[in-house]
């Protein structure tokens, strides 16, 4: 790189020629990439042809299987016809004829006698027609089936060929002769129009067996078929490999690509060797002209550069000191903000434009400082005269956080004086803070370095400060952002009103609700457990003294000497039996029995049946099957919620209909009472029934809160009311 640079400085046309040689530099890796894209566009082009020639080989093992598969149809097609059973000469002439017309590609077919002589060919053999194989002959009468021989050269006008032999045998079982079908090894010229597709015209394709005879050749050519190839070199290398491409010469000394690969051949019942090729010249003819093109259009481009480069000398040197000498005349006349606005380069002019550039912006920074602290110096007099009115602790920290102004409430609250505004280290950043819930807070989310990141006040935060001394105070910090003149950010001020009495009070208040909600909770069991017990009393100490008066009645009624009391009597008994039925309502009203005995389910479907039944309306009731016996409050509490639900219904509602369900989700138990009623406005309502209109509503949420569950109303005037109510599925345990 030195001595390229050397050799640049060297050069005595100045800057405008030096701007031309590096355009000549930056275009030598463009070349290198033109030459890497022709070098993968030669390589693909190799891949392809690989891939050609194993397509061409599937066609050729798709062939010969066809090939074979017919072969196979028409001999045991014409073994099992009459006139080869027969031995008729004439008749088997005609046949194999007729055979022939359909199926022109077979060498010759021929039926031969038991003793091994010709009865009828479609050619003479031995005239072209090829030999009988004499092995294919005793091979299909021995094995009485199919019978394949080998790879046979063709001699003068014959053609090689393989025979294959399969026996006519009668009913009987005997053999009475032997069919033989001479197949052509030559597929290529079976499949002309694929390979046309397959290999271009300047290429061949040969296909030759493992002693370097030509099997099938397309397009045909000199030497013919069975012939050795002349390019004795080529055949060596490869049957040295099982596939791959290789470049070499031909016969005729034309450089070519030769992709090769060996296959099984079932016709031959050996392995054969395929082998395309093509002249180097027309297999990258493609991508010598991709190459010869980009080359054009590269140079082109590096003849527009070179172009642009002589126009642009003028931009790059004339233009840039013009800008310098403009720059100098309006900073001399005082504007301090005047820049050169040229790129900052390592070149002369580049050091030059960025050292006047600097000095401008020194100038304009020392000018803006002086503001500053001027306006500071105002800032902080105003501050000082207002700091010490304010009950809560205040601090001003400059942009840094460093603590410049505060007061002695913030002392007192801090616990510890502030170090020094000059100190390294921001006092704002040394003493501890804590979220609400007593997890430290990093100082880097605390309201000061909040505000000093982001420009934004913020307002009456809760956090805790921790003092040397181990305690910690709740305040609600309040930063609002400072600003100069030209609205940058120059510090913070910081407000930290302490509520440690606030925290107390509501301490308390908390232990009281809370008090008020254990009493309330206490209230309500004993509540219960006194209506159990009136319940009890009332059915079994009350019920049963007035059966027993009902008994004892009936039974002074049927005495003889009743006659003259009979008319008292039955008035008697018919007020004992009022009073009888008004203690069983009222006792299951108080505490249904059924609620203790069977549990929630069966308690809520004998209500909702009861109510439906005593109002007229058509009541509905769904619900899921629980494991077990829920806890006896969660039961008491659902019930009375939904209770107190239906009662509204039968006063209020004027519905027709009404459905109860009783759901589990998850973890909670799901009651839902809805009315097609009037419906009403559920605000007004909650209104009416905090000033004490109404306890129903409040009744309800109440019982719903003891047990940890919540109420939700959801109705609207004239579309009914929907009664949502959620508990914690807690079941009965032996203690309870």
């Amino acid at each position: 790189m030195q001595i390229l640079m050397q050799c640049i400085s060297r050069i005595p046309s100045g800057l405008r020629f030096r701007l031309l040689l590096l355009v000549l530099i930056a275009c030598i890796p463009l070349v290198g990439l033109t030459l890497r894209a022709a070098s993968e566009a030669r390589r693909r082009e190799r891949a392809n042809w690989n891939q050609r020639l194993q397509r061409i080989q599937q066609l050729a093992s798709i062939e010969e299987a066809r090939l074979l598969g017919q072969t196979r149809q028409v001999l045991l097609a014409v073994s099992e016809a009459a006139p080869v059973r027969s031995g008729n000469e004439r008749a088997c002439h005609r046949l194999l004829n007729e055979v022939y017309s359909n199926h022109p590609n077979y060498a010759n077919l021929g039926v031969l006698t038991t003793n091994g002589d010709v009865l009828a060919s479609v050619r003479p053999f031995g005239d072209g027609g090829g030999q009988p194989d004499p092995q294919v002959f005793r091979l299909a009468l021995q094995q009485r089936g199919f019978a394949m021989g080998e790879y046979r050269p063709g001699s003068g006008a014959a053609k090689p060929v393989v025979n294959i032999g399969f026996p006519a045998i009668d009913r009987r079982g005997q053999v009475q002769a032997v069919v033989l079908a001479a197949l052509d090894p030559d597929w290529c010229s079976r499949l002309l129009s694929e390979l046309k597709v397959q290999v271009p015209g300047s290429a061949t394709l040969t296909e030759m067996n493992a002693n370097g005879a030509i099997l099938a050749r397309y397009p045909p050519a000199e030497p013919g078929k069975g012939q050795p190839v002349l390019d004795q070199a080529l055949v060596k290398a490869v049957h040295a490999e099982s596939h791959g491409t290789l470049e070499a010469r031909d016969s005729k000394g034309v450089l070519g690509w030769y992709a090769f690969a060996t296959r099984h051949s079932e016709l031959l019942g050996a392995d054969v060797v395929n082998i395309l090729g093509i002249p180097e010249e027309a297999l990258f003819a493609s991508a010598n002209r991709q190459l010869t093109r980009n080359l054009a259009w590269l140079g082109v481009a590096v003849c527009l550069a070179l172009a642009l480069g002589w126009v642009g000398s003028d931009v790059l040197v004339v233009r840039p000191v013009r800008a310098l000498v403009r720059a100098s005349a309006r900073l001399a006349g005082g504007d301090l903000s005047a820049r050169t606005g040229l790129r900052h380069g390592t070149d002369e002019l580049g050091q030059l434009s960025r050292t006047f550039d600097h000095m401008a912006e020194a100038l304009q920074e020392r000018e803006r400082q002086r503001q500053l602290a001027e306006e500071t110096l105002q800032t902080r007099d105003h501050m000082m005269r207002q700091l010490p009115l304010f009950p809560a602790a205040v601090c001003v920290c400059d942009q840094f956080g460093a603590v410049q102004l505060y007061n002695r409430a913030a002392v007192e609250l801090w616990g510890c004086e502030p170090p020094d505004p000059h100190a390294s280290q921001s006092f704002c950043g040394s003493y501890l803070l804590f979220h609400p819930d007593g997890t430290p807070m990093p100082h880097n989310e605390s309201p000061m370095a909040e505000t000093l990141r982001t420009g934004i006040q913020v307002q009456n935060r809760e956090l805790l400060v921790g003092r040397p001394d181990g305690t910690r105070v709740p305040v609600l910090a309040s930063v609002v952002p400072l600003r100069d003149g030209e609205g940058s950010l120059m510090g913070a001020v910081s407000c930290l009103q302490d509520i440690s009495v606030q925290k107390r009070a509501e301490e308390r208040l908390q232990e009281t609700h809370d008090r008020l909600q254990l009493m309330s909770r206490r209230l309500v069991e004993s509540q219960e457990t006194e209506r159990r017990h009136i319940a009890r009393e009332l059915h079994d100490e009350v019920g049963q003294t007035l059966t027993v008066a009902e008994m004892n009645l009936q039974a002074v009624l049927n005495s003889p000497s009743a006659a003259r009391l009979k008319e008292h009597l039955n008035e008697s008994l018919q007020a004992v039996g009022r009073v009888l039925g008004q203690v069983r309502d009222i006792s299951l009203s108080l505490r249904p029995s059924m609620l203790d005995d069977l549990g929630l389910e069966p308690a809520l479907r004998w209500y909702t049946r009861q109510q439906a039944g005593l109002t007229g309306l058509q009541a509905a009731f769904e619900a899921d099957t629980l494991k077990d016996r829920l806890d006896p409050v969660i039961e008491t509490a659902c019930f009375r919620v939904a209770q107190e639900a239906l009662t509204n219904v039968s006063r209020h509602a004027d519905a027709r209909s009404l459905t109860v369900t009783l759901r589990q989700e998850d973890d909670r138990l799901h009651l839902v009472v809805r009315d097609d009623g009037v419906g009403f406005d559920v605000g007004a309502q909650r209104q009416q029934a905090v000033q004490g209109a109404s306890l129903g509503l409040l009744s309800m949420e109440e019982r719903a809160t003891l047990v940890e569950g919540t109420l939700e109303l959801r109705s609207a005037p004239g579309q009914g009311t929907e009664v949502h109510a959620w508990f914690p599925l807690k079941w009965r345990t032996p203690e309870s």
